[in-house]
C-alpha cells in the first residue's frame, strides 16, 4: 500500500468551520473512500494549512473513481466555499509522492 501526502489550505477565518463540518463528515463520502481502496486517512491542521495522509494502492485510479462519484461530488460542492479553490474551482492540492524515509 502506497503512502501520500497532500497539502491543501482552507479559507482563513473558516478554520472552525472546516473542523465542524469533518466532524459531520457525510458517511456516504466515507463509504466511496473505502469503496476506492483509501485508508489511514488523516488531516492535519496548523492554522488554514492542512496536511493530509492516506495510504491506497494506486492514489491516481481512486481519484479517478472518485471524481464522479455523487458523494465525493455533493462534499466538494458542501466543502467549496470554505477551501482555497484553483482557476477550474477545485481544491488547491499539491501532492506529495515521494516518499523517502518509513518506520513501521
Amino acid at each position: 500500500m502506497a503512502r501520500y501526502i497532500f497539502l491543501m489550505e482552507c479559507k482563513k477565518g473558516s478554520e472552525q468551520e472546516y473542523i465542524k463540518r469533518h466532524k459531520e463528515v457525510h458517511p456516504e463520502l466515507l463509504e466511496a473512500l473505502k469503496e476506492v481502496g483509501i485508508s489511514n486517512y488523516s488531516i492535519f491542521m496548523n492554522g488554514n494549512q492542512l496536511y493530509a495522509y492516506m495510504e491506497v494502492a494506486n492514489f491516481e485510479e481512486a481519484m479517478a473513481k472518485l471524481e464522479n462519484n455523487p458523494a465525493n461530488i455533493t462534499w466538494q460542492k458542501y466543502m467549496s466555499d470554505i477551501l482555497a479553490m484553483d482557476r477550474g474551482n477545485n481544491p488547491k492540492m499539491h501532492l506529495i509522492d515521494q516518499e523517502v524515509f518509513y518506520l513501521d
